[in-house]
């Protein structure tokens, strides 16, 4: 967002060839895109957190794929899914949506799991789509370290 702007948000994609920037239709209001590997799709999430998106470039629509307040979208690595922390009530998890059939899977609960990161729970993929979290280990262990210098 622009200094001196009206305040909204919206998903800017650049033209390496050209070097021009353009608004993509109906981004107003969302953020965090993910582009697809394939090129074909980008998620994104509502300013609220509140729904996880579709853009289809062959379409030129949006659609929704998960009403519920979600973050960290990350694309699988074959374009399939979109994983994503989910938030329903007090039973947070993590989940993935599979794009061709919007289905819902919830993969496994993190109630209980003390978790951590920079700007709130974060949560990516390893190379072979193995789920990534930041375990909060506290402060309450204190390590000594000896440590005989050369």
């Amino acid at each position: 967002m622009e200094s001196g702007t009206s305040g909204t948000i919206t998903i800017q994609l650049f033209d390496l060839r050209t070097h021009q920037v353009s608004e993509l239709p109906g981004s107003e209001g969302l953020f965090a895109p993910r582009w697809s590997q394939s090129g074909r799709y980008i998620c994104a999430l509502k300013a609220d957190s509140s729904e996880l998106l579709l853009f289809d470039f062959t379409t030129q629509k949006w659609v929704e794929l998960v009403k519920m307040l979600v973050s960290y979208p990350s694309w699988s690595r074959d374009g399939k899914y979109v994983y994503f922390d989910a938030y329903s009530g007090d039973d947070p998890a993590l989940s993935r949506v599979r794009i061709n059939d919007h289905k819902l899977e919830r993969l496994v609960s993190m109630k209980g799991f003390r978790r951590t990161g920079l700007l709130g729970n974060w949560f990516g993929l390893a190379p072979d789509d193995s789920p990534l979290v930041v375990r909060y280990a506290g402060t309450r262990e204190i390590y000594a370290l000896d440590w005989d210098a050369p």
